[in-house]
This record gives structure tokens, sequence and C-alpha cells, in this order.
């Protein structure tokens, strides 16, 4: 049975508004006891793509009505709805699979009534089905599915800032930003978007939940967060119909013509399919789209897609990639050449475990060109663009036809490993709430 982490439940809603014991509403004047109230923060004018076009600037001008503290998962799912400016300061830990009350809740308590998972998998077996699962409990599990979605994503609306206090996490939920623009999401851990109600797809389950998603949105800035499974390790789930069970799918994939976003001073951490930029190979609408920047993130036991792109212009430069020997997440590959991609990687730091050679670093996906330069693999210079085309056929060529111009410091290489480890990941942020309440 999974761990659930149990929650206080402070706070209520009244009358549509956001009302939570104890929190104060309203700016701050900046700083206080040497701390600053970051939720007013805006992306500097240079850090990435997410910075072009007019940049990011999220809930930075919210009225003082709109500036909330949220404890519970109700709270969260409520304060950061609409497209009017809001600050959302997130306290403690919260578990989205529990009810209003903070009661635990279980994958069967969004079972709908014609479903059974017994009966579904008799009714699917491929001894006697052939193909992805249809017919009548097909459709029950894809309203119990619906039903779990609703509890446990947050979708979040244009002009909005959510940042963590301390080392505030929301775990067992689902963060998407579908259609909105101008979104930053700072100082939060993240973890195990568990996917109670999987589909069998013929050959393999397929999950639907990402820590985050970004889809058809623009001007987003992800910054200091942690996107890890939580206790869920893949390899410990059960096989059914001859497949893994499989209760997760990406960490922050960003697709379906999304743009201008940059991803920093974060930690992705013991996952399989990680990062996918761009969600199709025949998707010419995403062309001149998914101009994404990727730096001074820590990317620890990722078995594939560091990123993995399709059209895109993508910038990673300054990450630190590490994985270890006794991780329960077998290495892939780390940067996916897709369709029509152009990944520009600069001075990033690699240390893999033995036997993981630097050719494996690049997957060909369909794509024809990667720019790689400055990478240190194990300590190394490592020209590992020459290494995969030394080991596959057909080459890819270097010259990706852009060069990035909006980006912070890069730094060299060989800093890379102590400016990373010591300032990525949610909990780095010295952030208070706003108001006279500040502790």
């Amino acid at each position: 049975m999974r761990k659930l982490t149990m929650v206080s439940a402070v706070g209520l809603l009244v009358a549509g508004s956001l009302t939570v014991s104890g929190a104060s509403h309203g700016s701050t004047d900046a700083e206080r006891s040497g701390d600053r109230d970051r939720g007013r923060e805006v992306l500097a004018p240079d850090d990435g793509w997410a910075a072009a076009e007019g940049g990011t600037t999220g809930g930075a001008e919210a009225a003082s009505e709109h500036v909330y503290t949220v404890r519970t998962q109700a709270e969260l799912r409520e304060a950061v709805q609409g497209d009017h400016p809001k600050i959302v300061y997130v306290e403690g830990d919260i578990d989205a699979m529990t009810d209003d009350e903070g009661n635990a809740l279980a994958c069967n308590d969004f079972n709908d009534p014609d479903y059974d998972f017994d009966a579904y998998l008799e009714a699917y077996d491929p001894v006697h089905w052939d193909g992805r699962a249809e017919g009548p409990l097909e459709d029950a599990r894809r309203r119990s599915a619906n039903s779990h979605a609703g509890h446990i994503r947050v979708e979040i609306g244009s002009n909005t800032t959510v940042i963590g206090l301390g080392s505030a996490s929301v775990t067992n939920a689902a963060f998407r930003l579908e259609s909105v623009d101008n979104v930053i999401i700072r100082n939060l851990g993240i973890h195990d978007a568990y996917d109670c109600f999987p589909q069998w797809r013929g050959s393999d389950w397929d999950a639907q939940y990402d820590n985050i998603e970004i889809s058809r949105s623009t001007h987003v800035w992800i910054d200091h967060v942690t996107l890890t499974n939580g206790d869920t390790v893949d390899s410990d789930e059960p096989h059914y119909l001859g497949a893994i069970y499989d209760r997760h799918d990406g960490l922050l994939d960003i697709a379906r013509e999304s743009d201008l976003v940059t991803v920093s001073w974060s930690v992705l951490a013991d996952h399989d399919k990680s990062l996918l930029w761009g969600n199709g190979d025949n998707r010419p609408e995403d062309r001149g789209k998914l101009r994404i920047t990727l730096h001074h993130n820590h990317l620890v036991n990722l078995t594939q897609r560091a990123p993995r792109v399709r059209y895109g212009q993508v910038h990673v430069y300054n990450n630190l990639y590490t994985h270890e020997a006794d991780s329960d997440y077998p290495y892939g590959y780390s940067w996916g050449v897709g369709v029509e991609s152009a990944i520009y990687a600069e001075n990033n730091f690699f240390r893999l475990s033995d036997g993981i050679t630097s050719d494996r670093i690049i997957h060909q996906w369909g794509g024809t060109a990667i720019h790689e330069s400055g990478t240190v693999v194990n300590g190394r210079d490592t020209d590992v663009l020459a290494a995969f085309n030394d080991a596959n056929e057909p080459d890819l060529a270097s010259d990706v036809g852009w060069e990035p111009e909006l980006h912070g410091t890069i730094h060299p290489t060989r800093a890379v490993p102590g400016l990373v480890r010591s300032g990525a990941g949610a909990g780095k942020l010295r952030a208070v709430r706003p108001g006279s309440d500040v502790r």
C-alpha cells in the first residue's frame, strides 16, 4: 500500500474567496529581518527565453486582496484560479490525496460505480483482447480518472506567482498550465504526480500526470523547484497483463505550442520520462515555438529526456547531471535530438556512474544537429558530439542555426557542481509571507 502523508488543514473557503487562518493579505516593503518577499519578484530581463517579448512577471502586480497563504489542497486549487494577478504562498507540506478536512484518500475513493479493476484486467487481457482498451469498463475507468484528476490537478491561471515558504511541498498533485500566460512557480517541492487510473494500451500502461505540465502557454518561469517521484519507485510497482503498472508520466513536460520558458536553479530527480519538450513529430504548428532555457539545474538519476526536444530552440547551459550506480532509474540518455530541434548546450557537467560512456549522452530522435561545447564528463573535458558521431550513423551536425542572446552569466564548467549543489532546489530561497505577521 502506498504511503500517504497526513497534513493538518487550516483555513476555509467562503463565498468563493479564500480565507486562511493566520494569514495576512497585502504587499510587503520587500525586506524584513534579512528576508525578502519574493512573491513580487519578476524574472530578470536577460534570464533566458522567458525574458523575451515582454518578460515574465507572474503575480507581481497583485492587489492586496489577491495575495494568499495556503496550507491545503483545496485552498491551493482555489487560490490559483483566474487570470487576475495573484500571489499564492504555499506553507507546509500539502498532500493532495486528502479531503477538505485533511483525511487521507485512497485511489478507490475515486472509483466510478461501474469500475472494477479486476474486471478491467479480465476484460482486456491480451489472451482474448487485442489492442487498446475500449468499451464500458474503459469508459468507467475514464470517469474514475476524471474524478481523480479534478481533485489532484492544480490548474494555474495567468498572471500567477506560486511560491513556497521555507521548504514547502505538494505531494500527489499535478500542476498544469493550460492556455495561460505569465506564470512563476518558485521554491516549491512537487512530488509524486501519481495516476490512480492508468489506461491499458494493448502492450503497456499509460499514465497521464506530470509534476508540471505546460501546454499552449507562454512566459513561464520555473525556479528553485524540486520535482521527484516521492516515495513511489517505478520498479516497485506491480505487473499486470505482462507490463509494469506505470503510475508516472513526465516530471516537467512542455508541449503544444508553448513558448518562452525559463527553468532555473531546480532539482529534477529519480524519474524515467523526465523532460519532454514537444510531444509529436508531426506538429508543424510548433515551429517557431518551444523556445526554452534550462540553466543551473541539478538533474539526478534521470533515465531519459533531459530534455528530449522537438522543433524548439532550447538553450541548455551550466547544468549538473549526475547518475548514481545504485539508482532505481537506469541511465538511457540525456539530450534527445528530435525532429527539427535546435539544442544549444554549453558548459554542462556530467558525473556518470561506471560503464556509462559519453557517446550515450546524446540520442538521435529524428533531428539532424545539436550544438555542444564546454562539456565535462567525470572530470574530463569531452567532445560529446564527436563521441556520439564516432559511435553512431548518421552523424549529427553542430550548426543549429541560432546562438542564444538572452542569458545570465555562463559560468566555467568546472564551477558548475559547486554552484548548483549549493543553490539549486526548493528551500534554497529565503521567502517570507507579506504583512505584519512575518516570522
